[in-house]
């Protein structure tokens, strides 16, 4: 989990690594940061990619919970991560 403050704008980096130690690049990455309330998308773009890390600039509207879902491709796959975020309005989730 990530946890935010209220009106913070911050980086989420997400490394990709290779569990059986095969050479890979990632081809594309997208993301969205969906509210877990109205399970509605807030914000989406694409992610900057620099080698194997995914990097993506966030700052969740709402205090409460969300969900950044990372989409990313290798090769002929295309993959997907979800990340917890958290947001409070005083530093305490």
């Amino acid at each position: 989990m990530i946890a935010f403050d209220l009106g913070e704008k911050k980086h989420v980096y997400l490394e990709i690594i290779s569990r059986k130690k095969q050479e890979f690049e990632v081809s594309e990455a997208s993301y969205e940061l969906i509210r877990m309330a109205s399970r509605e998308t807030e914000d989406s773009g694409t992610c900057l990619i620099e080698g194997h890390v995914l990097d993506t600039v966030i700052s969740p509207q709402m205090v409460g919970r969300y969900v950044l879902k990372v989409t990313y491709s290798i090769a002929d796959q295309i993959l997907i991560e979800n990340i917890d975020v958290q947001v409070s309005r005083y530093g305490k989730c």
